[in-house]
């Protein structure tokens, strides 16, 4: 749909008739001009090519009229509107607070018969549940022996999923702070107006860096009302090779899942334990469910300006003008 946006600029397209109307017409100086005794003869002479029919008084003033009238055409904003489209637009903001410290270098995990590292899993489950996430803002903090905001806030889950990519362990410290991370977390939504907020906290160890207790986070966040999902990764058994092949040996205690549990309950949420891929699949997706993306039904129309059309066009009259004002109309 092509429209104007500010119609009421075509007003002044009346604006050189007004003004010939009111302001004063120059002083007759016919007296002073400079008399040629010969003008006579110049003006009976043939005119100077095809050209010269531009050089009239009444083409210049046509000219003009045109240059003026693109002028207030490209003033008055032309754009071409779209047809209306549905976008998704729900308000929630979600954040993924991922430990990248050095024991998620571990591997532990079986993909395709492979063991891979446990981060390797985590990044790809978590990529997966982005991908769902259309709807929602998505940020994503990674924390090790400190916690760094990795991707702000934002509706892009492409430019989400793209980044975490290019994530890896290490790199945040090795060690593991839980509290900063959900600090940062809390920090970084605190500002952005939203109909519900959630962190999904997942770690595979105990809390021993950082300038803020977990305790102390999960308080602030249950001030705010944010809820805190936790996840537990890791295996409970450590495969090792051995003169009789491949054993199993029970891993110790490395999750502090007391933690974990006491910050799910504090702020409304749950406590999740995922030792194996399909574990952490299937956590993802019950967070999916219970943290349900609702679409409200927003239109937008996609617009494009094309004020530069009629503003080319006067700029080339222009050039055209002072063209035959140089060489035609100095030719005759």
């Amino acid at each position: 749909m092509f429209r104007f946006v500010w119609p009421l600029m075509f007003v002044f397209l009346i604006a050189p008739f007004v003004a010939r109307l009111l302001l004063p017409r120059a002083p007759d100086r016919a007296g002073e001009a400079l008399k040629v005794p010969f003008f006579k003869k110049i003006g009976a002479l043939p005119s100077a090519g095809t050209l010269s029919v531009f050089a009239g008084a009444g083409f210049k003033k046509f000219l003009a009229a045109l240059i003026w009238c693109a002028l207030v055409a490209a003033a008055a904003r032309p754009q071409w509107a779209g047809e209306a489209q549905k976008i998704s637009s729900e308000g929630r903001n979600l954040m993924l607070a991922l430990d990248v410290s050095g024991s998620m270098e571990e591997a532990d995990f079986v993909l395709n018969g492979r063991p891979v590292r446990r981060w390797d899993a985590v990044r790809a489950v978590a990529q997966n549940f982005v991908d769902k996430r259309k709807g929602d803002r998505i940020g994503v903090v990674l924390f090790g022996a400190r916690a760094y905001l990795f991707v702000p806030l934002t509706y892009d889950v492409e430019t989400v999923r793209a980044l975490l990519d290019e994530s890896d362990v290490g790199m945040a410290g090795r060690q593991t702070a839980i509290g900063d991370a959900v600090g940062l977390s809390l920090k970084t939504m605190a500002d952005v107006p939203a109909k519900s907020k959630v962190i999904i906290l997942l770690s595979d160890g105990a809390a021993n860096a950082g300038a803020m207790r977990p305790q102390e986070a999960a308080e602030i966040a249950k001030k705010a009302g944010v809820k805190i999902y936790t996840v537990g990764v890791g295996s409970d058994v450590v495969e090792m090779n051995s003169l009789f092949g491949k054993v199993y040996v029970p891993r110790g205690d490395e999750i502090d899942e007391a933690t974990l549990k006491q910050i799910a309950k504090d702020t409304g949420g749950r406590y999740f334990r995922a030792k194996n891929i399909a574990e952490l699949v299937d956590i993802y997706d019950d967070i999916n469910r219970l943290e349900a993306v609702k679409n409200d039904d927003v239109y937008v129309r996609p617009v494009r300006e094309l004020f530069y059309w009629p503003l080319s066009a006067a700029f080339g009259l222009s050039v055209f003008g002072a063209f035959l004002y140089l060489f035609v109309g100095r030719s005759r």
